[in-house]
């Protein structure tokens, strides 16, 4: 810790008790500091903060002809007591003068301290001043929270403040000070162009304390005063300590936040008058909601939960936990019969896997030209392009664009209407958002997809009954697009009770042309793994059980989301975002590339061949954490092609127009699926799970290929990576 190296000038002079640092020790200043009374109050001087403590900015002339601008502070009077504290352990002013002084000496942001100015009377203080040099262009950790959140929810750009501000903290703890008032509001910087801030400065130091080292316990107090999300709190904390917190600080972090809000509660009773005069909150400038807080991550391309489980609980209502319990109730039966007949069904059956297969495409200005190739090169699938309300009036015209020319060009087109928080608590803007999508591309689209993932609140949606927001236009518009096919209600992972209760809620009378759901299975690895008694193939089986009990949704099933996330990815892939954690890591679905491409062909196959899902859309084309094609190189013509990406294309010139005719699984694990090409030749797509096995087909066959469509001699064992095998003789 360092400490200050100039000592300051003592002066007293009509009663006052001046401390001046020498580097501002001007006759001007002198008698500004002589003078405060009459000088605070003239015009010139710019009132900052009315507020207890009076806070000015007031023009000084030098000797040299420069202008300096200072704020003054002034403490005002207070009570016997605090005099008495006051005179042994320093004054407010004297106190934020010192540990400024510190802070200076440090090398830590605070507004540069000028001087300390008190008037005592025996041991009464009257009046105290802490002057400082003011700094133009700031604005501060509260209101830059605010503004982000408001107006330009943005991840990068809440993470990029967080950083900024939590290194800041440290380097001042690191200095041997405790703020003891570190609100939001107390922490000012400068913003740096559009996503970046810099120059943390840390004001109202006048109940700071200067320590020889800040432990556990007293960090935990001072961070126990920001206000963030609680999901941002847990980030913020990694921050501040460069790996995962320790224990210790968390409970003790806890401790002290809950004594803070029980303070915060009782404000009303232990100051009435005050309380009663504070005037209200512009919406403007005060913290949304909790619920209301939506951030996108356009790395990740997700929206992102901004508060933990445990918080997120305390905002559902009653409500949704009895809709579902009713709608389970009411439909588990009938379900389950189904299930298990179309369990039995599956593969069973020719299959046509023409038009089942298809990927979904981000627009972007800078790199769609660069995608079209690429995408062509996998034949005329049908695309899936995402049309987001949260996007500029420019971005939702290019997507809108880009998604006629992808129709124009021979691709299948369906558009999902995806929505944020502000759709729900507005819904004119997104019927206005809906109305203006389908005049677009309603026209040339076959399949329209309302909401998302609408089973996440991060989506922006609290309340199941919210969904009903976010269907009402498509009602309202669903004749003007006769040729148009709707699909529904988007929700996401192995929910399916959520799913009952949505399906329930549909107005009487609407009926989706097919059940979309967002089914991943990564968190088991392999698609053959199961979840309870449920691996891909069985989740098929019950989604499409479900498509065909509810009044709601022909008995069709469009899984219109799935990938897996690839290791390494960082924060570009969706569970490394928004902020990749210090040390190990636990629990991580993420897969290498390789497996990733494995993966995909094996969880197409069962979704396809087995008859229980009509289209499969892969998300996404372009992406770094977790597209067939990896777009971190800035330049588009530098990005490279995945292995799933070559899979996927020798899939698609194998499968894409064949039909599925017969599976034989070994007791081994080998898996063998067979299928008829467009010319009447049998091959077979075969893979082992869960383990390598020897490689002994039930069938003769003609030649061997692997999955980027080499010749290959047959090999000793089957693997988890599919290969073809040619010619085969039933």
């Amino acid at each position: 810790m360092k400490t200050p190296e100039v000592q300051p000038l003592f002066i007293e002079e009509a009663g006052l008790r001046v401390c001046l640092l020498p580097a501002f020790d001007d006759p001007h200043v002198r008698a500004l500091l002589t003078g405060l009374a009459e000088r605070t109050a003239t015009p010139a001087a710019e009132v900052l903060h009315a507020g207890r403590n009076r806070t000015v900015k007031v023009p000084v002339q030098l000797c040299s002809g420069q202008t300096l601008d200072l704020v003054v502070k002034t403490f005002g009077g207070q009570g016997r007591f605090k005099d008495w504290q006051a005179y042994q352990r320093g004054s407010k002013a004297e106190r934020s003068f010192r540990v400024a002084t510190q802070l200076q000496a440090a090398g830590v942001g605070t507004p540069a301290p000028v001087a300390c100015v008190e008037r005592w009377v025996g041991r009464r203080l009257l009046v105290s001043h802490f002057v400082s040099v003011y700094t133009p262009h700031l604005t501060c950790f509260r209101d830059e929270l605010i503004r982000l959140y408001r107006t330009d929810p943005l991840c990068p750009k809440v993470i990029a403040l967080l950083q900024v501000v939590a290194g800041a903290i440290r380097a001042m703890h690191q200095a041997g000070v405790a703020h003891n008032d570190l609100g939001n509001q107390n922490i000012l910087l400068r913003r740096q162009g559009s996503a970046g801030w810099g120059e943390v400065q840390f004001v109202d130091l006048n109940r700071a304390r200067i320590r020889p080292v800040l432990g556990l316990r007293d960090v935990a107090r001072e961070l126990s005063r920001l206000t963030l999300p609680s999901d941002f709190l847990r980030i913020f904390f990694e921050m501040y300590f460069l790996r995962q917190p320790p224990q210790d600080f968390l409970d003790w972090e806890r401790h002290y936040r809950q004594r803070f809000a029980w303070h915060t509660f009782t404000r009303r009773w232990r100051h009435p008058l005050r309380e009663r005069r504070a005037p209200a909150g512009d919406p403007a400038t005060t913290y949304p909601n909790p619920k209301d807080i939506w951030i996108w991550d356009d790395r990740s391309a997700q929206a992102i939960s901004t508060l933990r489980s445990r918080d997120r609980h305390q905002h559902y209502p009653l409500s949704n936990a009895l809709r579902v319990a009713a709608a389970v109730a009411g439909g588990a039966l009938p379900v389950w019969r189904r299930y298990g007949a179309l369990r039995q069904q599956a593969f069973t059956s020719p299959v046509d896997l023409a038009g089942r297969i298809g990927v979904a495409v981000e627009p972007r200005p800078d790199s769609f030209e660069h995608e079209l190739p690429w995408l062509a090169a996998l034949g005329n699938i049908p695309v899936l392009v995402r049309c987001y309300h949260h996007a500029t009036p420019e971005q939702r015209v290019f997507t809108a664009e880009a998604a006629r020319r992808l129709a124009a060009a021979g691709h299948p087109l369906a558009i999902a209407l995806v929505q944020d928080r502000r759709a729900v608590l507005e819904p004119a803007r997104w019927r206005d958002f809906v109305c203006q999508t389908l005049e677009r591309v309603g026209d040339v689209a076959e399949w329209a997809e309302v909401g998302h993932a609408i089973n996440r609140v991060k989506w922006g949606l609290w309340d199941l009954r919210d969904y009903l927001k976010l269907l009402a236009p498509v009602q309202e518009y669903r004749e003007k697009y006769p040729r148009l096919r709707w699909m529904g209600p988007a929700a996401i992972d192995f929910e399916y009770h959520q799913l009952l209760a949505l399906l329930k809620l549909l107005p009487p009378g609407f009926r989706f042309d097919a059940l979309s759901h967002h089914l991943y299975v990564d968190r088991r690895s392999a698609p053959e793994n199961f979840q309870g008694n449920f691996s891909a193939l069985e989740k098929f089986a019950l989604a499409r059980a479900i498509a065909g009990w509810s009044p709601a949704t022909q008995p069709k099933l469009i899984v219109s989301e799935t990938n897996w996330p690839l290791a390494g990815t960082g924060v570009w892939s969706p569970v490394g975002s928004p902020y990749v954690s210090p040390g190990p890591r636990f629990n991580d679905p993420s897969v290498s590339e390789q497996d990733y491409a494995d993966f995909m062909l094996r969880y197409l196959v069962l979704a396809c061949a087995s008859g229980l899902v009509e289209r499969v859309y892969w998300w996404r084309l372009a992406a770094r954490g977790f597209g067939l094609i990896d777009d971190t190189a800035p330049n588009p013509a530098d990005w490279r092609l995945r292995p799933a990406y070559h899979q996927l294309r020798v899939f698609l010139q194998r499968c894409g127009a064949a039909t599925f005719v017969e599976r034989r699984e070994l007791p081994d694990g080998a898996r063998y699926f067979l299928f008829r090409a467009a010319g009447g030749a049998h091959f077979a797509f075969a893979y082992a799970h869960p383990a390598a096995t020897s490689f002994q087909p039930p069938f003769q066959f003609g030649g061997v290929r692997d999955a980027l469509d080499q010749p290959v001699a047959a090999p000793q064992q089957l693997t988890g990576t599919p290969l073809y095998l040619l010619a085969v003789e039933r």
